[in-house]
């Protein structure tokens, strides 16, 4: 049950981040979402390598 809260809690941040991006200031920009899994894939890597 933490697990699931703090991946929610996670999940909730880069949310907000998105919603900043198009609501507020007018501009499409989906860095977060690009930054998000490119992170897990490095992780993913790095893990898979033993790095």
């Amino acid at each position: 049950m933490i697990g699931a809260l703090e991946l929610g809690l996670i999940y909730a941040v880069m949310a907000v981040g998105v919603y900043l991006t198009f609501r507020v200031l007018d501009f499409p920009d989906l860095t977060v979402d690009g930054s998000f899994t490119t992170g897990a894939a490095t992780a993913g890597v790095l893990i898979t390598n033993g790095g």
